[in-house]
């Protein structure tokens, strides 16, 4: 017999999932914006050598992070699909789309591209716990939150890409 508490993280996290495919569906958002060609006023990158043996150069190192912030969001894209289709797999996929915006920094040694990670790191964190609170809670506002939530935090993607246009 299955107790209703040994059920309830299961059912909270496939509800944490659905209300961040739902803000992605309702508000139209993608994690990841298309950046004009040219960069921002605000992007700015310093010059940065190859350092030691492995760290590469910051442009190496924004090609990476763009290539790894291009996988999630195509995975974020996916949440919205498996909800309908395989709930488990889409709680799944929530649970592999917070791991690896966790482990962005992991290849990173550029200041400033640490910090615009930790910035987006943070907000997808935020937007996770808020879903799971407003779940846990029966707060029916969640979705709006988590739109307005994702749409900061594509903002955030963006000024990370407009940075990287910058030091190519």
């Amino acid at each position: 017999m299955t107790s209703q508490r040994s059920t309830a993280p299961g059912l909270r996290s496939a509800g944490v999932a659905l209300v961040l495919a739902a803000g992605l569906l309702v508000s139209g958002c993608g994690l990841l914006p298309t950046p004009s060609p040219t960069p921002s006023a605000t992007a700015e990158p310093a010059p940065s050598p190859s350092g030691p043996a492995g760290e590469g150069s910051q442009a190496e190192q924004c090609a990476q992070v763009t290539t790894d912030v291009q996988g999630i969001a195509t995975d974020v894209g996916r949440l919205g699909e498996l909800i309908t289709t395989d709930l488990l797999g889409a709680v799944g996929l929530l649970g592999q789309i917070t791991e690896r915006v966790g482990n962005l920094q992991t290849r990173i040694t550029d200041p400033a591209l640490l910090e615009r990670i930790g910035e987006i790191q943070s907000g997808w964190n935020a937007i996770y716990e808020d879903a799971q609170s407003a779940i846990a809670s029966g707060d029916t506002s969640g979705i709006e939150r988590a739109m307005t939530s994702l749409t900061a935090l594509g903002e955030q993607v963006a000024s990370l890409q407009e940075f990287c246009a910058g030091t190519a």
